[in-house]
């Protein structure tokens, strides 16, 4: 791996085995929240900047954090929503097979369990990048109220 065993806070050190597997299955878990989290601000911050919906989609600003002032309620709906699969989904599984999401039956899991491990450990290092891409994407919007892909346009890293 690139950066090796991570764990800047400590927390390996006071874990026993069975809370180092529990933080790992939610770390793999937020991991996987945060990739869609990305998306979810690129993509409509995208569909906003060319208009495909209209002039007031994401309001006129076009920022993605702009839908927690100008839709509440939709906002609101989404989080029950997600609230209410991740409680089936913590409900119908039992600790230690929740990062299974039922999809390792379809034939995406590797076949020798030295490729699985290593498929864990780049999953893990994905979704570490896209929490730290989220936080980055939510600072920058704050910071200076432009949408994320005008930012990136300024500073020349797309063009479109």
């Amino acid at each position: 791996p690139p950066v090796g065993f991570f764990d800047p806070a400590g927390f390996a050190a006071k874990a026993s085995d069975a809370e180092l597997a529990r933080y790992r299955e939610v770390e793999i878990m937020h991991g996987r929240f945060a990739q869609m989290a990305f998306l979810g601000f690129v993509i409509p911050e995208k569909c906003a900047y060319d208009g495909a919906f209209g002039d007031d989609f994401l309001a006129p600003t076009g920022r993605a954090l702009e839908a927690f002032n100008t839709d509440p309620i939709w906002l609101a709906l989404t989080l029950g929503v997600l609230s209410c699969l991740e409680t089936v989904r913590l409900i119908e599984t039992e600790p230690g097979s929740r990062t299974d999401a039922k999809i390792e039956s379809i034939g995406w899991r590797p076949k020798s369990e030295a490729e699985f491990v290593n498929y864990q450990v780049r999953e893990l290092q994905n979704g570490r990048l896209a929490m730290l891409a989220v936080a980055g994407e939510i600072v920058q919007e704050l910071v200076n109220e432009k949408p994320l892909l005008v930012n990136l346009q300024d500073s020349g890293f797309v063009s479109f």
